[in-house]
């Protein structure tokens, strides 16, 4: 409570009782008054009726009766009672007291008493009666009554006066404050100078010391909050900003992205994330001020390219971590989204870093899109499992996951890790896991390429393609596993069915982790008898051989000795991996049409992929081409049937 209300409020109350009391006081000044002259009258009115009746000519008792009850009916007078000196009643007349006005808790609590008076009668010197009166008190009673209302009223009209004053008090207080105290006050954290002078006398003079105080501070404040404002700005440019390549950090772009899917009449947006794979290795062959002035030099080349994207379109390039980066873009047409990506991909080639065994560094990129009203966790989410498949494939190209996409894939886990997780151990531990065979033609003989699936029950209706879950497999380390039982599934299958041909995929984060390899010779060992004759084959990624060779060759050796086929994909990516052919144990190398196509139409393409041949020929390697060969060109066409494909 205010020290204001706090004031008021005692000085009400000190009126408060000083009226009550002046009310008590006047009443019972009234009452006993009422008494003292009741009991006057009582007197008077005895001492009159007794001399009246003492006289010789009003001696007879008639007469007596008639003055006494002339006296009665003028209604003052309750009892009038005459007896003789022996005390025998000559003469009574009594009647109740009137009916009073005044409630009966205001006689109990300011009672008028009933007076008596007596006086003699005499006849001469001889006394011939004793005359009694008692007075009437419910008058009185009433005259009370109506004084104590009037004074009532009185006093609660002066307290209602008085509350309105109190009122009006306050708000002429408050007022006046407000303009000595609270306007100075308001003019502290304003930089420009204040309309009224700051010396300005004040109304109250108790107020002259605090406006001067005012006014000596905020000269003072003033500069510090120059000083305070100048700290905030570079703190917030320190807090949304990374300080090696000036782009916008991971909580800035969180935010922007928060608010984008909270803005209902915000249109379609896209997030592409590129994350370079190899940065520790860069840091191994580089000094740390030239990879920051690498990053530094490359986002900026990527600042410059979006901006001319803004004109009609909202762009933001942000660096989540050390090796993450992320584009948002809000307001570009598909096919100008198409452009600003393929932009984008053709500066991040460029500016690759050549490693120590002379490959390049590598970029995973991953794409999804967005609008409003969907969760940020989900989108985050989608771009996550896009970038895990860019990581597991290993390639160049942009893996993208829609929102219609995931929609498609029914309730499968849109969350964090710990649902994939739960999905896997649960499909693990269930015996959830199958293949899916798709007939393939390898080596002139069918085969059936074989792919983990897993059908969790209550997920969806439709079962998860390895392609799917491998990559959070991948990095929850569970990839080991999940292959293991792939090979438990592949030679299950050959056992029943004699005649298949089975291909099967494995991850390098399979082979590197410890113990894989004893587990699938156990395996094979055990089925050494469905073997025969290399019904099982082994295909690896080539940047697999490319980046552990010694662990691929001890995995190649292993399945040679069961008769189990090797096999390379996207060795023409990789074209240093067909010079270690032969120390990886590799049986054949799978060319799809698409790879082949694009390596034949890079200079000199041809000519390289007529050494890969020559090689492949030369250590015994198969060569295996995966389409159709009246797509490619005639030259090409003719250079593999040259040599025996």
């Amino acid at each position: 409570m205010s020290l204001l209300k706090q004031l008021l409020i005692s000085v009400s109350l000190a009126i408060l009782i000083i009226l009550g009391g002046t009310l008590w006081l006047s009443v019972e000044s009234a009452r006993s008054y009422l008494n003292t002259q009741l009991q006057s009258q009582t007197d008077s009115a005895a001492t009159s009726l007794a001399l009246t009746l003492s006289q010789p000519s009003n001696q007879d008792p008639v007469t007596q009766e008639l003055i006494i009850m002339a006296q009665f009916d003028s209604g003052q007078f309750s009892e009038i009672r005459l007896t003789d000196p022996q005390g025998s009643v000559l003469l009574r007349r009594q009647t109740q007291e009137g009916q009073s006005h005044a409630p009966a808790w205001f006689s109990r609590l300011l009672p008028i008493e009933a007076t008596e008076s007596a006086a003699q009668v005499s006849d001469g010197w001889r006394q011939v009666g004793l005359l009694h009166l008692r007075a009437d008190a419910s008058y009185a009673r009433d005259s009370l009554w109506y004084s104590f209302t009037r004074l009532v009223v009185w006093v609660l009209g002066a307290g209602a006066v008085w509350a309105l004053f109190v009122l009006f008090l306050i708000r002429w207080l408050r007022r006046v404050l407000h303009q000595e105290v609270t306007e100075q006050l308001r003019t502290l954290t304003q930089k420009e100078q204040p309309n009224t002078e700051p010396y300005k006398k004040s109304t109250f003079a108790e107020l002259d010391e605090v406006t001067l105080a005012l006014a000596t501070a905020r000269q003072s404040i003033v500069v510090t909050a120059e000083e305070q404002h100048a700290k905030i700005e570079l703190l917030q440019v320190e807090l949304n900003q990374d300080e090696v390549t000036g782009l916008v950090n991971r909580k800035y772009f969180i935010n922007e992205l928060r608010r984008q899917l909270g803005d209902a009449d915000s249109p379609q947006g896209w997030l592409f994330l590129f994350r370079q794979r190899d940065l520790a290795a860069i840091n191994k062959v580089m000094m740390r001020t030239n990879v920051d002035e690498w990053l530094r030099s490359l986002s900026q080349q990527l600042q410059s390219l979006i901006a001319g994207y803004s004109t009609n379109a909202y762009l933001c390039l942000a660096r989540l971590n050390g090796s993450d980066f992320v584009l948002l873009a809000q307001g570009l047409n598909d096919e100008q989204w198409h452009q600003l990506m393929h932009a984008v991909q053709q500066i991040l080639r460029q500016q690759r870093i050549q490693l120590p065994h002379g490959e390049y560094c590598r970029w995973a990129m991953a794409q999804t899109d967005f609008q409003s009203g969907q969760y940020l966790a989900h989108v985050l989410a989608r771009l996550d499992q896009a970038l895990m498949r860019a990581e597991s494939a290993g390639h160049n190209v942009v893996e993208s996951l829609t929102s219609v996409q995931t929609e498609q894939l029914m309730d499968y886990p849109k969350g964090g890790e710990g649902q994939w997780r739960h999905l896997i151990q649960e499909g693990l531990v269930q015996h959830e896991f199958s293949l899916e065979l798709t007939a393939k033609k390898h080596q002139q003989q069918p085969w059936y390429e074989a792919v983990l699936a897993l059908q969790a029950k209550g997920v969806a209706q439709q079962k998860m393609l390895g392609y799917q879950f491998m990559p959070v497999a991948t990095r929850l380390g569970l990839s080991g596993v999940c292959d293991v039982r792939a090979f438990e599934l592949a030679l299950t299958h050959l056992q029943i069915n004699p005649q298949d041909r089975l291909l099967l995929r494995v991850s390098l984060s399979s082979i590197t982790q410890k113990g894989f390899v004893d587990q699938v010779a156990q395996l094979l060992a055990a089925s050494e008898d469905v073997l025969l004759d290399g019904r099982l084959a082994v295909e690896l990624d080539a940047y697999a051989l490319s980046s552990e060779p010694i662990q691929v060759a001890a995995f190649n050796t292993m399945l040679a000795s069961f008769q189990v086929l090797s096999g390379a994909r996207r060795v023409l990516q990789l074209p240093r991996v067909l010079l270690d052919l032969n120390t990886l144990h590799v049986a054949y190398i799978r060319v799809t049409e698409a790879d082949l196509v694009e390596f034949i139409h890079k200079k000199g393409g041809d000519t390289m992929l007529s050494n890969a041949l020559v090689i492949c020929q030369t250590l015994g390697v198969s060569f295996v081409f995966d389409g159709d060969l009246q797509l490619l060109p005639e030259p090409i066409r003719l250079m593999l049937q040259e040599y025996g494909k």
